[in-house]
């Protein structure tokens, strides 16, 4: 039978989901609360996220046009490792999504139906200041104060594509995005039914260029700046939940040398409710929605599902 200390780490372990998807972090998800939050070194998970969004952001992440409404159903599924690099923690991780999308521009005959795999996308984050290295007696009864990552992603532009369309679930291009996670800790540890975390995010995503497009020879777009805010608590050792924030600027797309005066700015307001199960397993719930009303009286909203599993 599995000992207390045992179980209570491979409960924690199930609450840690190093970096998800930039391309779903809209509507007051974001990344989501505990995202990049200490591991044990070794730890390996694997994350299945059925999400269903309705926003005007691309699946990638990215703005929109503010007229587009984009609908999709996606399962996104992730592999990441916690590693040591240099004493401290670092998590390594791989991104496939996939599903399908429905989008239209409002005040035009423009729409798009269609399935496939979405961009993949690789990444890491590295603690800075106080993410030691932990075996997992150590970090049992490791207490934190304040973190501060460093945090990149990449995007590849292998989703379908097709020039044809609208709205497609992969990009036709690259992207890159670098944030700055910090936290500040009020529980008695990392273990179950004892944390308290204040959670900042800001970040940066530069895109790269579109040159496969019917109607013109190169699409551009601006960097898109974020800031991600979480405010997590356990309530038990089982029940932890958080309110979620998220702000967004920029991203505004030039086409062939002329810019589209489009740029993004909108704040989310979200809340996350998470389960810690037995044998290394673990759920969340994350749900997000715009403060701003568009232009058709409707606000982006985002629903996630988190399943995770812990080896």
């Amino acid at each position: 039978m599995m000992s207390e200390s045992r179980f209570a780490t491979r409960c924690a372990n199930a609450g840690f989901l190093l970096i998800l998807l930039s391309g779903f972090s809209v509507a007051g998800v974001g990344d989501g609360p505990r995202a990049t939050q200490l591991a044990p070194v070794g730890t390996r998970t694997l994350n299945v996220m059925p999400i269903h969004q309705n926003t005007s952001f691309n699946v990638d992440g990215s703005p929109a046009e503010p007229a587009a409404r984009i609908k999709a159903d996606l399962v996104a599924v992730q592999l990441t490792r916690v590693d040591e690099v240099a004493g401290r923690a670092a998590g390594f991780f791989a991104l496939v999504p996939g599903g399908e999308l429905d989008g239209k521009l409002l005040g035009t005959s423009k729409q798009s139906s269609n399935s496939g795999v979405a961009d993949p996308v690789l990444g890491m984050v590295i603690g800075v200041v106080g993410s030691p290295a932990l075996s997992p007696q150590a970090f049992s009864s490791y207490k934190p104060d304040f973190t501060l990552g460093f945090q990149s992603k990449l995007t590849l532009p292998l989703g379908s594509y097709d020039a044809d369309e609208t709205f497609n679930l992969g990009a036709n291009r690259w992207a890159f995005q670098v944030a700055l996670p910090v936290a500040w800790y009020f529980g008695e540890g990392l273990m179950p039914g004892q944390l308290t975390s204040l959670e900042l995010t800001p970040g940066v995503t530069w895109y790269g260029d579109n040159d496969d497009l019917t109607d013109a020879e190169k699409l551009e777009q601006r960097p898109l700046y974020s800031l991600e805010m979480n405010f997590t608590h356990d309530f038990t050792r089982r029940f932890w939940g958080s309110v979620d924030a998220l702000y967004v600027i920029g991203g505004a797309t030039v086409t062939d040398g002329v810019r589209a005066g489009n740029e993004t700015e909108k704040f989310a307001l979200g809340g996350t409710l998470g389960m810690y199960l037995p044998r290394g397993f673990g759920v969340q719930l994350n749900y997000g929605k715009t403060l701003q009303v568009d232009t058709d009286g409707y606000h982006d909203h985002l629903i996630r599902i988190k399943l995770t599993k812990v080896f």
